[in-house]
């Protein structure tokens, strides 16, 4: 396996190369988010419970934490951009595949194809090192990474009108023509990429076999804890036969000369204390307020817990909060430029750890609610910028996707853990009668999420800044 090459001297003009980049995240984003508002339609169209429905949304996020480390990998061997553009065309495939065959099943096994896009981060935050001049790194970094939280809150508002107006078919072809558009201006705009696969390399084929079925095994059983309950032999079934499998795998890639996931990479002390923070921050507030936020914003006033917003009203507050949070990634960028990532992690965690518990002692009033999610919207993007600037500190420029990859793979894991236990905690007391938790369950789920917060921030504060590793792994 050879060298990368260095990032080329003569760069395409920094705005359009963030344009492009920024676009392809949008996509990224939008598919990942656009099926939640679309899920009544199809129970209600194809007569299926919402449990089943669940299936097509699972299907998405177990493919896409798999893609994202194999996909990251595939793009520091043989091109960031070339694989990014045939990512982006898979998705349109599996697009098409739901919006034109328009069965319950097709949608499923297309959602599923569309998971592929799962490895959008990791190939731009490669493409980042590689395209973009050493110091603009870092702002460039926040600026895509926020676009995350933007461009899911504008799908989630975009895709209720599309479904509202003309039918849930529309999402799924809006979807397409988005990645269609996303691989075009990637081909026309990104240089070429280096490329470390030489001829007469071996492909690490039982890596990638043994690695995407473990983390989807693995991922199914937490996540269909859900449904079945955590005492249920299935759940913990696939959770061993997902770890004996990786175990496998594990041992597999530790003796491989070219492993197509490098371990090794996980020596660094400061990549591992970087996911040890990544796994506390989602299986805390990441994961757990997808479904804590609906509980306090739109359950009735006359529940327990609730504020009493409609869905459109939620969807637009949604909206507004996520467009104060991007609009402070480029100062979380220059923060992590200019103190290092692990300022803008503190920067994020601090006030999310100590804002977390007033969200629960002011949960009947509107105006303080929204107050303390604006700065916890800002605070997640410190967050979400500190998180791949840790680690393109600390990951060889030749892993840099593979190392972006192991944090979704991270997140994936412990945000389907957070989900499932805070769907417990919310379920284990409820009103008399109806299905709404008591004031007791949702201070159980917001003690996770304060306990989540402040397990991240303890691991933040034990990383030591560094400079950016620009050696080349072998």
């Amino acid at each position: 396996m050879r060298a990368p090459a260095a990032p080329a001297q003569h760069r395409r003009p920094y705005a359009v190369i963030l344009i492009a980049l920024v676009i392809a995240e949008a996509t990224g984003a939008f598919e990942a988010s656009m099926l939640t508002v679309a899920v009544p339609h199809l129970v209600q169209e194809f007569g299926v419970s919402t449990v089943d429905v669940g299936w097509a949304i699972t299907g998405f996020f177990l493919v896409a934490g798999a893609s994202a480390a194999v996909g990251g990998r595939l793009g520091d061997l043989f091109g960031r951009r070339r694989v990014l553009i045939i990512v982006l065309l898979l998705s349109v495939v599996g697009s098409l595949i739901s919006a034109l065959i328009g069965t319950f099943p097709s949608i499923i096994v297309g959602r599923s194809i569309q998971g592929v896009s799962g490895a959008v981060l990791p190939l731009l935050m490669g493409l980042v090192r590689e395209s973009v001049d050493r110091k603009r790194v870092p702002i460039t970094i926040a600026i895509v990474a926020g676009t995350v939280s933007i461009a899911s809150a504008i799908g989630f508002f975009t895709a209720g009108i599309l479904v509202d107006t003309i039918g849930w078919r529309s999402i799924f072809l809006v979807a397409a023509g988005l990645a269609v558009a996303a691989a075009a201006i990637t081909a026309l705009t990104l240089p070429p990429s280096p490329r470390q696969f030489a001829p007469g390399d071996r492909i690490d084929v039982i890596g990638g076999l043994t690695f995407v079925p473990a983390l989807a095994i693995l991922l199914y059983g937490v996540s269909s804890s859900a449904e079945h309950g955590w005492a249920s032999p299935v759940v913990w079934i696939s959770i061993y036969a997902g770890i004996a499998l990786g175990t496998i795998w594990a041992w597999w890639e530790l003796q491989h000369p070219s492993p197509l996931i490098n371990l090794r990479l996980l020596t660094s002390r400061k990549l591992t204390l970087t996911l040890a923070m990544i796994a506390c921050y989602s299986l805390g507030p990441f994961g757990g307020f997808a479904l804590i936020q609906p509980v306090l914003l739109q359950y009735p006033r006359s529940a327990p817990v609730g504020l009493g917003l409609s869905a459109t009203a939620a969807g637009i507050l949604f909206l507004g909060l996520a467009m104060f949070g991007y609009a402070a990634s480029p100062f979380a960028g220059m923060l992590a430029g200019r103190r290092g990532a692990r300022a803008a992690a503190v920067g994020g965690l601090l006030p999310t750890a100590l804002l977390t518990p007033l969200l629960f002692l002011f949960r009947d009033s509107l105006g303080l609610t929204i107050l303390i999610m604006l700065l916890m919207s800002i605070a997640a993007t410190f967050i979400f910028t500190a998180i791949p600037n840790l680690i393109t500190e600390v990951v060889p420029i030749g892993n840099a996707s593979e190392g972006v990859g192991f944090y979704v793979v991270v997140r994936s894991i412990f945000q389907s853990v957070s989900t499932s236990l805070v769907a417990l905690l919310l379920s284990s007391s409820v009103a008399p009668g109806t299905q709404f938790p008591t004031a007791g369950a949702f201070g159980f789920a917001m003690a996770l999420m304060t306990a989540g917060s402040l397990g991240a921030l303890a691991y933040a504060l034990l990383i030591r800044s560094g400079t950016r590793s620009e050696q080349v792994s072998g």
